[in-house]
């Protein structure tokens, strides 16, 4: 999984379908060797969002790989289930 961008929206993926890059969002730059951990943090100016969106850009769409994704919410607990949208542009 290389160059990626982790993004948040409140738009249910049911009913709009995200666009690259169209959401508040972080590009995540390089290559993340096998069985490595990337981060990437969101600035704290960013507001509450209910869905993670995790995209590739097109050749590199082809190579994502995910075991486990963790979304932790800096200094707020939440009860809520978070979707993960993973889509291959």
């Amino acid at each position: 999984m290389n160059n990626f961008v982790a993004g948040l929206t409140n738009d249910n993926p049911e009913m709009t379908a995200p666009v690259y890059k169209q959401y508040h969002h972080v590009q995540y730059d390089g290559v993340v060797p096998a069985s490595a951990t990337a981060s990437v943090t969101f600035p704290p100016s960013v507001d509450t969002f209910r869905y993670v969106i995790i995209q590739q850009q097109f050749p590199d769409a082809w190579a994502i790989c995910l075991t486990e994704v963790k979304v932790f919410l800096r200094g707020t607990w939440t009860s809520c289930v978070i979707l993960m949208i993973i889509t291959m542009m």
